[in-house]
Parts: C-alpha cells; sequence; structure tokens
C-alpha cells in the first residue's frame, strides 16, 4: 500500500466515524422524567402549609443505583403546591408517603392526627383535574395534574372554591430548569449530545 492509497484509507475512516457519530448525536433523546402537578390540602377549612422541612427535597442527587423514593416524587422549597415527578408510573399514595402523610379513599392521615371519611358528619373529597373522584390512591401522578384533597364539613360551593384556589402552574415549572435535580428539564446540549454519542453509559 503506497502513501496516498494509506491516506485515502485513513480519511475514509475518519469520514466513516464523523458520520456515525453525527448519525447518533441526532437520534439521542432526552428519556429522563420530569415534570411537575399542582397540590392542595385542606383539613376543616384550614389549608395545610406543608412546611416541615422533612417535606422538601433541597439536593436531588444522582447515581447509578436508580432514583431513590423520595426523588420520585417530591416538593421543592419555597413551593409548597408544586409537585416534582421524576419517575414513570409515580402514584399519589407514593408522593404522600414520601411527605410524611398516609392517604386511601377513606381517610387521610398528617403529621397531626387521622381524618376518617364520615365522622362527626365530615368528609374526605378528591377533586382532580376539576372531577371528584372516589380514590387518588393507586392513580398515577400525571403531568400538569391539579389536585385537591379535603376533609370537612364544606359544601359542594366552597369545595370548588378551594379546588379554584390551587395554583396551577405546573405547566409553566414545566418549562424551567430545576437545579436540584439530576436531569431537572434543562435540555440537552450539544456537547451533552456528543459526550452520550461517543459514551453510551453517560
Amino acid at each position: 500500500m503506497n502513501k496516498k492509497q494509506f491516506l485515502y484509507l485513513v480519511l475514509a475512516f475518519l469520514l466513516g466515524a464523523v458520520w456515525f457519530i453525527t448519525l447518533r448525536v441526532i437520534s439521542i433523546q432526552d428519556k429522563s422524567t420530569h415534570y411537575h402537578a399542582n397540590v392542595a390540602i385542606y383539613v376543616n377549612g384550614q389549608r395545610d402549609p406543608l412546611d416541615l422541612f422533612t417535606q422538601y427535597e433541597e439536593v436531588q442527587a444522582c447515581s447509578g443505583e436508580g432514583t431513590s423514593p423520595k426523588g420520585r416524587a417530591h416538593l421543592h422549597k419555597p413551593n409548597n403546591d408544586v409537585v416534582h415527578v421524576h419517575d414513570d408510573a409515580v402514584t399519589w399514595s407514593a408522593f404522600f408517603a414520601n411527605i410524611g402523610y398516609g392517604i386511601t379513599n377513606k381517610a387521610f392521615t398528617n403529621i397531626a392526627d387521622t381524618y376518617v371519611d364520615g365522622i362527626d358528619a365530615k368528609k374526605l373529597t378528591f377533586i382532580l383535574n376539576g372531577q371528584k373522584v372516589d380514590t387518588i390512591t393507586n392513580r398515577v401522578i400525571e403531568d400538569k395534574d391539579a389536585l385537591l384533597v379535603s376533609y370537612g364539613s364544606e359544601d359542594a360551593t366552597a369545595l370548588q372554591q378551594q379546588y379554584d384556589g390551587i395554583r396551577k402552574n405546573a405547566e409553566e415549572v414545566d418549562k424551567q430548569f430545576d437545579p436540584a435535580s439530576c436531569s431537572g428539564t434543562k435540555p440537552l446540549t450539544l456537547w451533552d449530545r456528543i459526550i452520550k454519542a461517543v459514551d453510551p453509559s453517560q
């Protein structure tokens, strides 16, 4: 093989490598899960402030071991009404467990007490996306959900006022970068794509 043929071979190899990497860069998609929902909890007409430090995730650690239970759905200060979802098929009951609460279709537990539907003529009500539902326990949190959990003796008008008072800003938050997350909603840069194309483990 003469020098000219060798140079052609090297050039062909380099062009092939560039072509392959370019195809991979174009085809790479961000498959991370990160979206938001809104929530409000009322007990006997008073809105739960969700102000315990244990109910918030300040730093979302990245690891190869997968997402921790609290990492899957949580709150970030200072927003006590925005649920951050970082995994697929996360249920509302899982979120409530992460903030130290318990919920079924007939009872709700917070740090103060357990409230049972039908006791003293009080009822446990769920309004999800404007519709009253019997339970939210095993419902998966969907992007831009708005959930009201209310326990008390409120009539339909008062319940509607509670629901209308939920700040429904999940769609807006979807477009923002969450600096405390591994993936967040920050789009993949060209450099990120190149790194993933060269090293798929990244």
